[in-house]
Formats: structure tokens, C-alpha cells, sequence
């Protein structure tokens, strides 16, 4: 399954944070920070994929157009999917799968004849511009904030 893979803890100053909130807590704190900042940052990221699609010149809604509705359907399944674990290792999965709904990439990126590319949706897919800088600050709030806990002696 393809999904999007635009997007991890990286942020100006994330090392530091990271390594001092590490120090004053222990690893498991920082796991269960990351975790909980990559499961906002995938529901913040799909938010954004959703606006995307549905203010879109292509219509992406079953029904509208030739739209079968497979993009929405498909980011509906990956909305669900559950965060995995593996040792120190969180993985969470965004956007849509491009083997059930390529025509969303490839409207977004090259767009089609008589109509331009979109380029909202294609930010909003490979996570850049405004949708980065969005997800940039979520995370630098949330690892901030969790430092500030851990230096208070409280939990997230």
C-alpha cells in the first residue's frame, strides 16, 4: 500500500528538544510524545487532504463528474488505520492509497487538458508549503509543550 510519506518529527530544533525532554524523562515519555504528535500531525494532514479534494476543480465526490469516488474512499481506509509501533520506531499512515486511487496524484501534479494542475491538493498530498509549515508547528507545540511538562515532573 502506498501512502504518503511527506511528513516525520523534523522541525528546526526537534534533536535538542527531543534529547533534553530525554534527559529529564525516559524514553518511553518521549516514544509516547512522538506518538501522540505523529497521530495529530496524520489527523491534521488528512484534514487538510479532505479540504483539498473537496474544494478541488476535479471533482473527487462519487457521483460528481466522472468521480467513482475511490480517492475519498481510499482516504477514509487510511483515516482508520491504526498507528504501529516497533521498538522505537511510530509509524502512522496519511493521505490515500495511490494503487486504488492514482488519478488523484496525477490531477493534482500534472493536472489535465484545459485544466490546470491543483495546486492546493498537491501541497496538501506531499505535505508542502502551507501544509508544511503547519505541521511544522504543530509538532514544535507539541514537543515544546511536553518539555515543559516533563520539566514540571507532570505527564501529557
Amino acid at each position: 500500500m502506498a501512502q504518503n510519506k511527506g511528513f516525520g518529527l523534523d522541525f528546526n530544533g526537534f534533536l535538542d528538544i527531543a534529547e533534553e525532554i530525554d534527559k529529564i524523562a525516559d524514553t518511553e515519555y518521549l516514544l509516547k510524545v512522538a506518538t501522540q504528535t505523529l497521530e495529530k500531525t496524520k489527523e491534521f494532514v488528512n484534514a487538510e487532504i479532505r479540504k483539498a479534494m473537496n474544494s478541488s476543480a476535479f471533482n473527487f465526490t462519487a457521483g460528481e463528474g466522472h468521480s467513482q469516488g475511490k480517492a475519498m474512499k481510499s482516504l477514509e481506509e487510511v483515516e482508520k488505520m491504526p498507528t504501529e509501533i516497533s521498538g522505537t520506531t511510530v509509524t502512522v499512515y496519511a493521505g490515500f492509497d495511490l494503487e486504488q486511487a492514482p488519478e488523484a496524484l496525477i490531477l493534482a501534479t500534472f493536472g489535465a487538458p484545459h485544466r490546470a494542475y491543483d495546486s492546493k491538493l498537491q501541497h496538501a498530498i506531499k505535505v508542502k508549503g502551507r501544509v508544511k509549515k503547519g505541521v511544522e508547528h504543530l509538532q514544535k507545540t507539541a514537543f515544546t509543550n511536553a518539555l515543559g511538562f516533563a520539566k514540571n515532573g507532570d505527564t501529557i
